[in-house]
């Protein structure tokens, strides 16, 4: 009996995300080929499924910030689950004087856009960082992610969302520790507050959350109760504003998991 070796066939590309204006958008996410530091090939892959050319522009703020392919690389956002908190904080208004670069993708054309990062984040850079965002990974597992970008054409803005992939940070493929709720609930008698995260989401007593902004009024939960799905805990000031109704956060703000340690 004689045997044949031949290579594996390769991989089927996964599905684009939903069609919009003719155009839909791919995600694929790799561990970085031939390292042992962390970090992704990333590949994001703009597909034009009309019958037609469409004429894509960029929207940089800056000059010289690069071609219509640098501007995918920079304005593809991307969120995960479980959610990360978003970068939050001052950008300044844009100088841009030069013409926008544009690309006509021709009817049934595949733009694609290949980076590789360092670390435990999916991209190098971003247009505008409260608007494009670039989750730090905080603690091993696996994360379901996606991008989104708007693509802008010469009739109208289309956003568009790629497909899910499954992306395995610190080698893990554990459910990862969730740093991202929502308040349910808040005595300010007791100052004691409700979290809609719990033992399920791997939130354990001792872990503290900061609940506001950067420049305003900012509080700190502290976990001291945890059940399956909600947990609760002491609430104390960080920083006080000067406006009315700032003494104790509201239902449903944001609660960030503050200084979590990665192994």
């Amino acid at each position: 009996m004689r045997l044949t070796v031949r290579a594996a066939d390769p991989l089927p590309l996964p599905e684009p995300g939903p069609e919009d204006y003719g155009l839909r958008f791919r995600l694929l996410v790799k561990p970085r080929a031939a390292s042992t530091e962390e970090g992704y090939d990333v590949q994001v892959d703009l597909l034009n499924t009309s019958k037609q050319a469409v004429t894509l522009q960029a929207r940089w703020r800056e000059d010289d910030a690069g071609d219509l392919r640098n501007y995918i690389d920079a304005a593809a956002s991307i969120e995960c689950v479980p959610a990360v908190a978003p970068w939050v904080g001052g950008v300044r208004e844009g100088q841009r004087k030069e013409p926008q670069p544009e690309y006509i993708l021709n009817a049934g054309e595949i733009l694609s856009v290949r980076w590789t990062t360092e670390g435990r984040h999916l991209k190098n850079r971003v247009t505008n960082p409260n608007e494009v965002q670039n989750p730090e990974f905080p603690f091993p597992g696996l994360y379901s992610v996606h991008a989104t970008i708007n693509v802008f054409t010469g009739e109208r803005t289309v956003r568009l969302r790629s497909n899910e992939q499954l992306v395995s940070v610190g080698g893990s493929r554990a459910m990862p520790k969730y740093t991202l709720g929502r308040l349910l609930e808040v005595n300010a008698d007791k100052k004691t507050a409700m979290l809609g995260l719990g033992a399920l989401h791997k939130v354990e007593p001792g872990d503290q959350f900061e609940i506001g902004y950067p420049k305003g009024e900012r509080w700190r939960l502290t976990i001291t109760n945890v059940e399956p799905e909600i947990s609760s805990g002491d609430l104390e000031v960080l920083t006080r504003a000067n406006y009315p109704g700032s003494e104790f956060p509201n239902r449903f703000m944001e609660a960030r998991l503050l200084h979590p340690r990665p192994n």
